[in-house]
């Protein structure tokens, strides 16, 4: 449950989450049904500032200022990150600045990429626009996510 009060230093509200179980609605977590790795969404409207670690799927629609390491990256076209990122699978169709490694990276129309990246496999649709260097090197350990 997520309570949104003022805080006392000024008349911003500030977000204080609640955990679950104190109202007696807490369940185990258990993995999914399908086995698939979890997958988390990052909505529109919310802001982060920190680093993301996840071995699942991620997407992003809101706004990220930290470096980001997954398994699978989809940066929705209102999506926006600034840090390095790593992942075995990149699409992007919103804005990114900085380093990204990905075995398979995709920039689609709307994407909007500022910085180094370093690939295995890449595609970059008509309209994409991409400032920086691109490096597919030929010793596969330079690309390889880990």
């Amino acid at each position: 449950m997520i309570f949104n009060r003022k805080t006392e230093e000024s008349d911003t509200e500030a977000i204080t989450i609640e955990p679950v179980a104190r109202f007696g609605l807490a369940r185990p977590a258990q993995p999914a049904r399908t086995g698939l790795p979890a997958r988390a969404l990052i909505d529109t409207g919310l802001n982060v500032k920190g680093d993301l670690d996840t071995e699942g799927e991620l997407q992003i629609d809101g706004q990220i200022v930290g470096n980001i390491s997954c398994g699978h990256l989809v940066i929705g076209k209102d999506g926006a990150v600034r840090g390095d990122i790593k992942a075995d699978e990149v699409v992007i169709r919103g804005k990114t600045e900085g380093v990204i490694r990905a075995r398979r990276l995709m920039l689609q129309e709307s994407a909007r990429v500022v910085g180094n990246i370093f690939y295995e496999r890449m595609s970059m649709e008509e309209g994409a626009q991409f400032i920086g260097t691109s490096n597919q090197p030929k010793d596969e350990t330079i690309a390889r996510v880990e």
